[in-house]
């Protein structure tokens, strides 16, 4: 139902207010606000002949912001742009939209496993080793450029593992494996270089190797016998570095390439699942993930659109047109906006195209981006720091409802306005017995 509170028809909404730029107290602007069911708030915008806005006169104000007056709602404008020049004299529109509750939910986290709620925002492993004889540490870089370590203790029931004898180093880029002092070089073939290496249960040897078709993490024996391996693809994340448990044939790997970083660990089934492809190993061999955390680039929507569990990637949409309510003192029977967002200091803005403020949607510091998405029926909101993607959910963007105040005339001062001539037009002159 129409708002009854103001005794006013729908037709004063087109009113023209003439005034000249130089007056101290502003233009007077009275507007009826939408009937709008619960509260919401205003935004209200100056725009030129041209249709664009040149000032921003009211941006999420509650209604009580505003005086009541007899005929509806009651702001003034004080003739000044948003640069603080005084307009130019001419007719000016006086339109806006009042938002209510656009009910945004946040639905997921992406791009960052290493960050909880309470968490430090983690940007970059740094390294994973071993530490003990049961104990895998790892060191992560904050966004505030500290250092912070995480541990998992591979211990069963508070028993020690069982004894180790091997121990193997790289030096000169060669691989060499010791057992009871005495020492056993591992032979590679033209090409390949050890990177990392370490030793894990069974007196396995674990290298991450250099080949000319890509990194592989392989097993050796404590004579340097060549078990099995796991191949990447130059396309994956490449190892780095590898720790390995002294319980099982588990592993830990610190993988990474320009797109991501990753921290899993892999155990060793007895399932054929992979081949083996190197005739040294014609055994088989399947790895099993038994953990994962990843960081992955999000410095752009472009970067981390492949990752946010969609079948296909989502797309960013500049503007986004969107059904909103109608406003009954308008008559609008299909109204319809078009939709952007702004990043701010303080979080992301839902605006109109033609940069109407119309309400804050998430509430954030240091963003780089957002971006708005249209999947099926629903209106998806993501933002990056860099660090970690956030998805929001503007469940009811449809809670808008617009405007019109009506239109200002400035005119230069000391112009006065003319008066208007009441007189009938006429094309011919009057003869005796012409009605006037």
């Amino acid at each position: 139902m129409p708002d009854r509170r103001f005794p006013i028809l729908a037709a004063l909404l087109a009113i023209v207010l003439t005034c000249t730029a130089a007056a101290q107290d502003g233009v007077p602007i009275t507007f009826l606000p939408p009937p709008m069911d619960g509260p919401g708030t205003i935004s209200l915008g100056i725009f030129n002949g041209a249709g664009k806005m040149i000032r921003i006169l009211h941006r999420e104000a509650p209604i009580d912001d505003f005086k009541k007056g007899e005929n509806g709602l009651i702001t003034r404008w004080d003739g000044l742009d948003a640069t603080g020049q005084p307009a130019a004299p001419g007719k000016y529109g006086v339109r806006g939209w009042m938002a209510g509750n656009l009910a945004v939910e946040g639905v997921a986290f992406h791009g960052n496993d290493w960050i909880k709620d309470e968490s430090p925002r983690y940007t970059r492993v740094l390294a994973v080793k071993g530490v003990g004889r049961d104990d895998v540490q790892v060191t992560l870089r904050t966004a505030d450029g500290k250092e912070a370590t995480l541990g998992w203790k591979l211990s069963r029931e508070g028993a020690p593992p069982p004894e180790n004898k091997v121990a193997a180093a790289i030096e000169d880029g060669k691989l060499t494996v010791t057992r009871d002092g005495e020492s056993v070089p591992v032979l590679f073939a033209d090409g390949e270089k050890p990177l990392a290496c370490a030793t894990g249960s069974r007196g396995r040897v674990w290298a991450i190797v250099e080949t000319p078709e890509g990194r592989e993490v392989r097993a050796y024996s404590e004579d340097g016998e060549f078990l099995r391996r796991l191949a990447y693809q130059k396309t994956d994340p490449q190892p780095v570095q590898i720790v390995a448990s002294q319980w099982s044939e588990m592993i830990f790997l610190l993988e990474e390439n320009a797109a991501e970083q990753r921290l899993r660990a892999l155990a060793l089934g007895t399932s054929d699942q992979q081949s083996e492809t190197s005739p040294q190993s014609p055994a088989k061999s399947a790895w099993r993930v038994t953990y994962l955390k990843r960081i992955i680039q999000s410095g752009t929507f472009d970067a981390i659109a492949p990752y946010l569990g969609r079948a296909k990637a989502p797309k960013a949409e500049p503007v986004v047109k969107w059904k909103t309510q109608p406003n009954p003192l308008l008559g609008d029977t299909k109204p319809e906006i078009t939709l952007k967002i702004a990043v701010t200091d303080e979080g992301v803005v839902l605006q109109t195209a033609d940069d109407l403020p119309l309400a804050h949607v998430t509430s954030a510091h240091n963003l780089k981006w957002a971006a708005l998405v249209k999947e099926d029926s629903s209106l998806l909101l993501f933002q990056g720091d860099g660090v970690a993607v956030e998805e929001f959910k503007i469940a009811h963007a449809e809670n808008l409802m617009s405007f019109d105040a009506g239109e200002i005339e400035l005119r230069p001062p000391g112009t006065k306005p003319k008066k208007p001539d009441l007189a009938p037009k006429r094309t011919k002159p009057l003869r005796p017995g012409d009605d006037l």
